[in-house]
């Protein structure tokens, strides 16, 4: 095919766009003179002085107008605007001059309405049409082509999704399904809306399907585990459609800039994905924009996305604070690659130093500090490890805030989680204690506030349970699940650090945060839909039961009993109303964690319990069956 410069396609635009004039007004004059009774007969004078008028004037408007420095093969509705906007110009520049130089002579407004008409048809037409010749030449495919695919869902999502996979070697759309009985067989994009979501097991068998792609961001929970069933029923891998970003432009497909779009299969993680989270982004650049934020644990799972949307705001300097060489080098690294000129300080040191904590403060003066170093494993910290986590989450978090005093730090943001709530494990009892330090330094009258963040299990975070059961799929099974009734709150790594930005930006100084976590999910649901997502059947990989690990309770609350909320600005963000604590609670709970002999596990329950009064011991519930899926509910 012969290739054209920017400038040859302009010349044979213009070139196409003055014959197009002169056609209109020779169309429009023939359509008077034959179809119009009583019309004024027309010269070839007249026909002559108009074309010699009007094609010369409305060729210059359009250049003015800018009409030839775009690409035919891009023609869009901004396009068939501009053209518009530039016929009607031209037009009223057309009848101007003829009337200036008294050569309107019979023609009334019907003609130059209906000249401009006819002009706006055949120039957006002509963009128009190249445009669809262009594609169908460059990714046109016989119907056997491309692997076949049914859409689940007819949204917005679905009909973007269409677009871009109409325009894909890769993937060849057979229909889409959708439980909107007013979408059912209806045509989006020439592809047929199928029938509802149940239909799919006999529609994947008769047009061979083995391939969905589900394309419903804004379905709750219980109706994608529903879906999920529907596709195992089906036998169908399922997919997922691309994440925002993820879509090529229209513009890179046509040049063949990019691949076809990246779909992946299905993750738990998509499966309990909620819509996303709208932040006050002013808010968050007064807090962080050009000021120096500290981050602890800074190389653990929330401290490192913390970091990263931290990056984001454009802080004067980032410190990393990590015990963790191996993981403060993963974080250093890769903030370096995607914020090249970022300012970082990578710190190792624990929060328990006194002397490496001052240094830290002292050397880089902070204006916030997000405490998430932590320990948090909870049979790990119950078992023989209760004095170490006592050490790490309190007195690492005391250290911490009283230096944040003493340097002068504007707010102190501590990670907080739900196991702090009526503890019935070590960990949880830690974390409300450091929760209770927070709040008993906030009476001290310094300049430093204080903001405690409450949120549940994060997905994908080392050591989650998420992890846990894809190792035991990937080696065929079985999943061990502790108890049938076991159920968690959940939310993605992502979304717990926007929210603890979001409080820290809101919050005035003592506010515990508690975060929406959405609906709480069953955790042998939780393993039958990842069974699922991996294509194997309950049968094939079973799910057991081990019992209640040391410290685990059933379920988990973002609540005290004798706590309330109020709500703020942010929908996903509420202020629990925590039990007062007094400033002296510190001197008495200090000389505790300074004492100088090692008390055993039990001494330090004894302890907690007079600490943490809502820390009670864990109750297990007995089990009818053991192991075997024999004893579950149905997921």
């Amino acid at each position: 095919m012969t290739s054209f410069s920017i400038n040859e396609r302009a010349l044979l635009a213009f070139a196409h766009d003055v014959l197009m004039l002169g056609l209109s007004w020779v169309i429009t004059f023939l359509l008077f003179f034959t179809a119009v009774p009583g019309a004024p007969e027309i010269t070839k004078t007249l026909v002559l002085q108009v074309l010699f008028v009007a094609v010369p004037v409305q060729a210059l408007v359009a250049t003015i107008f800018g009409m030839y420095q775009g690409l035919w093969r891009y023609a869009s509705l901004p396009d068939v605007q501009r053209i518009v906007v530039t016929v009607f110009a031209g037009t009223l520049a057309v009848a101007a001059t003829l009337r200036a130089g008294n050569w309107l002579g019979m023609l009334s407004f019907s003609y130059f309405f209906v000249q401009a008409l006819l002009l706006v048809v055949l120039m957006a037409g002509s963009r128009i049409s190249y445009r669809s010749w262009k594609e169908w030449s460059l990714y046109g495919r016989a119907d056997d082509q491309g692997t076949p695919v049914i859409i689940l869902g007819a949204g917005d999502a679905a009909v973007g999704l269409l677009k871009e996979l109409l325009r894909s070697r890769d993937w060849r759309v057979l229909g889409l399904l959708d439980d909107d009985p007013n979408k059912h067989y209806r045509l989006i994009h020439g592809v047929r809306v199928l029938g509802a979501l149940d239909e799919l097991p006999r529609l994947a068998r008769t047009l061979k399907v083995k391939h969905v792609i589900i394309a419903m961001p804004s379905v709750a929970y219980q109706k994608r585990r529903q879906i999920i069933e529907i596709c195992n029923r089906a036998r169908v891998t399922v997919m997922t459609a691309p994440r925002i970003g993820e879509v090529s432009t229209t513009a890179n497909l046509l040049a063949g800039k990019t691949p076809a779009p990246k779909i992946r299969r299905l993750s738990f993680e998509d499966l309990v994905k909620r819509e996303p989270i709208v932040l006050d982004d002013a808010g968050l650049h007064d807090l962080i924009t050009d000021k120096v934020v500290m981050v602890t644990g800074a190389g653990g799972s929330i401290g490192s996305e913390l970091c990263r949307q931290i990056a984001a705001y454009a802080p004067s300097m980032l410190v990393l604070f990590e015990q963790n060489e191996f993981a403060q080098y993963k974080i250093e690294q890769s903030l370096r690659d995607e914020f090249e000129n970022l300012p970082i300080a990578s710190v190792i040191g624990d929060v328990k130093n006194v002397k490496r904590v001052n240094q830290t403060l002292h050397q880089y003066a902070p204006s916030i500090v997000f405490h998430a170093a932590a320990y948090k494993h909870v049979p790990l910290m119950e078992e023989s490890n209760a004095w170490e986590a006592v050490q790490n989450n309190v007195l690492g978090t005391l250290v911490l805030a009283r230096a944040s005093i003493e340097y002068n730090v504007k707010k102190f943001v501590l990670i907080s989680t739900d196991k702090a709530v009526n503890p019935t494990n070590v960990m949880g009892a830690t974390k409300r204690l450091s929760e209770m330090v927070c709040q008993a330094l906030q009476q001290t009258g310094g300049n430093t506030r204080f903001e405690m963040v409450r949120f549940g299990n994060v997905l994908g975070s080392a050591g989650s349970v998420i992890a846990r059961f894809e190792e035991q799929i990937a080696r065929g099974g079985p999943v061990t699940v502790t108890h049938p009734e076991m159920v968690r709150y959940f939310m993605s790594i992502p979304e717990a650090a926007q929210l603890v930005l979001q409080a820290g930006a809101m919050g005035l100084g003592g506010e515990v945060f508690v975060l929406d976590m959405g609906e709480a999910i069953r955790i042998v649901d939780l393993a039958h839909d990842m069974i699922r997502l991996s294509e194997a059947t309950d049968d094939e990989i079973k799910v057991i039961y081990s019992g209640l690990r040391p410290g685990e309770k059933l379920f988990e609350e973002l609540l005290m009993d004798d706590e309330h909320t109020r709500a703020t600005p942010h929908p996903k963000l509420r202020v629990a109303k925590a039990r007062e604590v007094t400033k002296d609670f510190i001197e008495t709970l200090s000389a505790w964690l300074y004492q100088d002999k090692l008390p055993d596990d039990s001494d330090v329950r004894r302890d907690l319990k007079r600490w943490v009064p809502e820390y009670v011991a864990q109750v297990r519930p007995k089990l009818k069956s053991v192991a075997g899926a024999a004893g579950r509910k149905s997921a």
